[in-house]
């Protein structure tokens, strides 16, 4: 007789971000001021939140 299976849950997929959301956050977070986001959209926390590196040219 074979084993009953258990109902497993799914995992909820991660949201989904533009990187032009995310630079707006990160301006809601630093109040408008561009050196502020720049240091956190390039953070390394950052880099290790998104699994990548951002880099801006401008």
């Amino acid at each position: 007789m074979p084993a009953p299976r258990r109902a497993t849950q799914r995992k909820a997929s991660p949201a989904l971000l533009t990187v032009g959301e995310l630079i707006a956050a990160a301006f809601d977070t630093a109040g408008g001021e561009s050196v502020e986001v720049l240091k956190l959209v390039t953070s390394a926390q950052m880099t290790r939140a998104l699994g990548r590196r951002i880099v801006l040219v401008g």
